[in-house]
């Protein structure tokens, strides 16, 4: 579904008072202030979208997460739609390729602020500014990388093994002998991300939970039960 509330939308002369209260990366918006370049902030509840496209004029925009996790599906006119990235704090979603052919969906995988800035002139940045750019489009890029290997997969098992493990190591949290996924993954999203469908990836999730110590519980929570004695049962 699509978002049209939660927007905040700050220029340069904006206070900290603006938005005490949201959990998100303060670095960002402090830098963006000191340089007087106005921005958009968007919040984004779990499984909430947005879509980047040339009739909404995202062209040249910058995307940064501030807080939470989303993916990326590229949709051409004919529904095609291809799996682009996981992007997670402090990664970035530039868009300078956007024509009428196709559009960009962000869909969130748990609560999450985006900031959109559009840059016309990169004198207008700091040092500090551009260094944050730079070093984030190195983390990007590692994500990108890491989807792209995913999608080489040529068996879809191998694919949802990958995003999976993906996930428990990008974002698990770990307790003692376990690592856990924060929130929860639908398989609708699990089949979305890996280009599969929901049957697919159930019916591999079946069978990694019995033949592994990964499981993935009704309330769509994920974990592995004891990462010292990761290997087929």
């Amino acid at each position: 579904m699509f978002f049209n509330f939660f927007i905040f939308k700050f220029t340069y002369n904006i206070t900290k008072i603006s938005i005490i209260g949201l959990n998100i990366n303060m670095k960002w918006i402090n830098l963006l202030n000191n340089c007087k370049i106005p921005y958009n902030i968007y919040k984004l509840n779990k499984n909430d979208s947005t879509i980047i496209c040339n009739r909404y004029n995202n062209q040249n925009h910058l995307t940064i997460i501030l807080h939470g996790s989303i993916y990326i599906i590229k949709i051409f006119e004919n529904k095609k739609a291809i799996p682009i990235v996981i992007l997670n704090k402090n990664s970035l979603f530039n868009t300078t390729d956007i024509s009428n052919r196709f559009y960009y969906q962000l869909i969130a995988l748990d609560k999450t602020y985006i900031l959109t800035v559009k840059i016309d002139n990169a004198s207008e940045l700091s040092s500090e500014l551009m260094t944050n750019i730079i070093e984030s489009y190195k983390k990007t890029l590692n994500l990108y990388q890491i989807m792209h290997e995913t999608m080489n997969q040529k068996h879809k098992k191998n694919r949802v093994i990958q995003m999976i493990l993906f996930f428990l190591f990008e974002f698990g949290i770990v307790n003692q002998t376990q690592i856990q996924i924060p929130f929860k993954v639908s398989q609708k999203n699990l089949a979305k991300i890996t280009g599969t469908n929901k049957k697919t990836v159930n019916q591999i999730i079946n069978t990694i939970t019995k033949k592994s110590n990964i499981t993935y519980s009704k309330k769509k929570s994920i974990q592995i039960n004891n990462i010292f004695n990761f290997t087929e049962k």
